[in-house]
C-alpha cells in the first residue's frame, strides 16, 4: 500500500522506477557471479550486487527495520569476498582486490577501507554500470 502511495506522485514514481531498476541490476549481477567462471569477476559482481541492493534499500527508507534476510546476505557475501584474517591483512595496499595483480604489475591503485583497485577493474565496474539493463 506504501508504495502505491508513492508511486502516485511524479516523485514517487520516478524513485519506484529508480528502485526497479537497482534491483534488476543487483539480480543481473547476481547472476553474471554465479555464471563467472573467474574468481576476480565473481567477487566484482558480488560487490556491485551488494552496493545495489544497499542503495535500492536506502531509497526505500527501509533502514529502521531491516529484515535479518538482508543482513545475513550481506554478511555471506562479505565473507566469500574476505580474506582470512582480514582485520590485519594489509595486502589489499599492495594488490588489486578484484584481480589481484600486484601494484607494480597494474600501477597506482585506489585504496578504500580493507579494499583496492587497480584502473584495468575500475574501467570495467564502469562499464558494468553504464551498459544499458537487461529487462528480466
Amino acid at each position: 500500500m506504501e508504495q502505491d502511495f508513492r508511486k502516485k506522485t511524479f516523485r514517487g514514481a520516478k524513485i519506484e522506477d529508480i528502485i526497479s531498476e537497482l534491483e534488476k541490476l543487483s539480480s543481473l549481477c547476481d547472476e553474471k557471479s554465479r555464471n563467472s567462471e573467474e574468481l576476480t569477476r565473481q567477487r566484482f559482481y558480488e560487490g556491485m550486487a551488494i552496493a545495489y541492493t544497499t542503495v535500492a534499500v536506502k531509497m526505500k527508507n527501509d533502514f529502521d527495520y531491516i529484515e535479518p534476510k538482508l543482513i545475513d546476505e550481506l554478511y555471506n557475501a562479505l565473507e566469500k569476498t574476505s580474506m582470512p584474517n582480514s582485520s590485519s591483512d594489509l595486502s589489499h595496499i599492495d594488490n588489486c582486490s578484484f584481480c589481484g595483480r600486484s601494484k607494480q604489475e597494474v600501477g597506482e591503485l585506489a585504496l578504500g577501507p580493507g579494499v583496492s583497485i587497480c584502473k584495468e577493474c575500475l574501467e570495467f565496474g564502469s562499464e558494468v554500470i553504464n551498459s544499458p539493463s537487461v529487462d528480466g
